[in-house]
């Protein structure tokens, strides 16, 4: 046995890893427990949605319903540093790509950006990390396209009438990205009313994109739009 081994021989045995969700003790290299597992059914949502400022048609889809464990979940990874949570929400995600032709059709992966602000208090931006383990997970090249250029209010503490108008003229494409004729497959955590997915995807259509996909890890269930976390 490696020095390496035998050191996280004793890191298990002093702190035991746990499920994810409930914080029982689970077995070595697992990242839930088996009640839990079985508590994760995907609901696999998927629409087509029309981009209100172009006319183009925008497909999202969305493994899970943002609710129960999966929301705590997300929130753990969001507000309480866990970032290495992210393997698991892009998993997710590329496991319902892959029942459809996203993967066959995308050039490449970018996510929804965070604001200087917001970015330096997190430490990451947890879209870009789904969207990076997505690219790792299917071979697809992950790039940073979009920067948000407003600090706006946060979407989550806005009602859904509210929330288009908030996000309007917040992201821009970066200088130097060519996006002319892609396909690109566009990531974000959290999916609401679409209003932050349908603007960035407007973004990147008005610099010439052929198609934006769009994934989120969870979706708000129609009609508890307001105030989530």
């Amino acid at each position: 046995m490696s020095f390496n081994q035998f050191w996280s021989s004793v890191l298990e045995f002093v702190y035991p890893p746990r499920c994810m969700f409930c914080r029982k003790i689970i077995l070595p290299g697992m990242k839930w427990c088996e009640v839990c597992e079985g508590a994760l059914v995907p609901s696999h949502w998927n629409a087509r949605m029309i981009e209100p400022q172009t006319g183009k048609t925008l497909v999202c889809m969305a493994p899970d319903d943002y609710n129960g464990a999966l929301r705590k979940a997300m929130i753990a990874f969001k507000f309480h540093n866990k970032p290495k949570q992210a393997d698991f929400f892009a998993q997710r995600i590329v496991t319902q790509l892959k029942q459809s032709t996203f993967l066959t059709r995308a050039d490449g992966i970018t996510s929804v950006p965070l604001s200087r602000e917001r970015l330096r208090q997190r430490g990451y931006n947890q879209s870009e990390l789904i969207a990076r383990e997505i690219a790792a997970q299917t071979g697809l090249t992950y790039s940073t396209l979009l920067e948000k250029n407003v600090e706006n209010h946060e979407q989550h503490r806005l009602h859904k009438k509210d929330r288009q108008e908030n996000v309007r003229g917040v992201y821009r494409l970066l200088p130097g990205n060519l996006v002319q004729g892609k396909r690109i497959l566009l990531v974000d955590d959290i999916l609401t009313t679409g209003a932050t997915l349908g603007e960035c995807a407007f973004v990147l259509y008005s610099a010439g994109a052929e198609e934006v996909l769009c994934a989120a890890a969870c979706r708000v269930p129609s009609g508890q739009e307001s105030f989530s976390s």
